[in-house]
């Protein structure tokens, strides 16, 4: 049976990991990142796009750490029409949308020492399962493997991503080619709006613990409940993140699954249009 200390463990490098790729959004915009930016919207009106989509909710407790699967699924599609509405707004197409997983961006050994909620009212069960594969995933095991890798190589350069955003360059994606290929297949398009989303929600007993002078209390603060996003602009004909942001979502997303859309802190567009 996994320990309380080993998920907490395990859920500390996973916020980190998530936190890092979330990384901070960047508020002002350089001409020459307005420019690249400017060229970029053309681009993107000349040929529909796609959304892959992703999202972990996770309910934080003392010695029972949950992976809330229906939340996360929900969570995943609502991201996913919520920049699908705000592309179509700014005149983008979009022709294919894929959610394949749930915590789709985190390592099999943090998913492997979690707990999962597989509805509301399910009893928590340890996780068995990677990659988690969503509701509608009908992949695969190469396209599903696809997919990780491109998750992968995003975490792979996410300081460089981040730092992009000053100069709105593009940068080297390093995905292996027969990944590249898979995707551009299967979302049918060249460009690809990767949306990862993550949300945490600690329990009154952590949080009363965190607030104690406990040796534990720093380790465990350190995880602050929240519910953030990134996206990022991938280019699968040049191998390139072409465009990133994040934010925060001000959507309550655990008291039930959300449906339709969610709402964000700021545009989730931004700076890439003007909004």
């Amino acid at each position: 049976m996994t320990t309380w200390f080993t998920k907490t463990t395990a859920l500390a490098s996973a916020f980190a990991a998530m936190a890092l790729m979330t990384g901070c959004a960047t508020t002002t915009v350089s001409p020459e990142a307005r420019s690249a930016y400017d060229k970029t919207q053309q681009s993107l009106k000349a040929q529909p796009v796609s959304i892959v989509s992703d999202a972990c909710v996770l309910l934080v407790e003392m010695g029972q750490d949950d992976i809330m699967y229906q939340h996360s699924n929900a969570l995943s599609v609502a991201m996913a029409n919520t920049l699908k509405d705000s592309l179509n707004k700014q005149g983008v197409t979009v022709n294919h949308l894929s959610s394949p997983f749930v915590c789709g961006a985190m390592t099999q050994k943090e998913l492997l020492e979690m707990d999962i909620l597989a509805t509301e009212d399910a009893k928590d069960v340890p996780n068995t399962d990677y990659p988690i594969l969503s509701t509608n995933n009908a992949f695969d095991n190469v396209t599903n493997q696809a997919y990780l890798n491109l998750y992968k190589a995003l975490v792979n350069v996410r300081k460089e991503s981040a730092e992009s955003q000053k100069t709105g360059t593009n940068v080297p994606l390093n995905l292996d080619t027969a990944s590249l290929n898979k995707i551009r297949q299967t979302e049918n398009s060249d460009k690809v709006f990767v949306l990862l989303a993550a949300a945490n929600k600690q329990s009154f007993g952590l949080r009363f613990v965190a607030a104690s002078t406990s040796p534990l209390a720093g380790a465990l603060i350190n995880r602050a409940p929240g519910s953030v996003y990134s996206i990022h602009l991938v280019n699968l004909k040049t191998n390139q993140v072409q465009w990133n942001n994040s934010g925060l979502i001000t959507t309550e997303v655990f008291k039930s699954p959300v449906t339709g859309t969610v709402n964000t802190k700021d545009k989730i567009l931004s700076p890439l249009y003007a909004e």
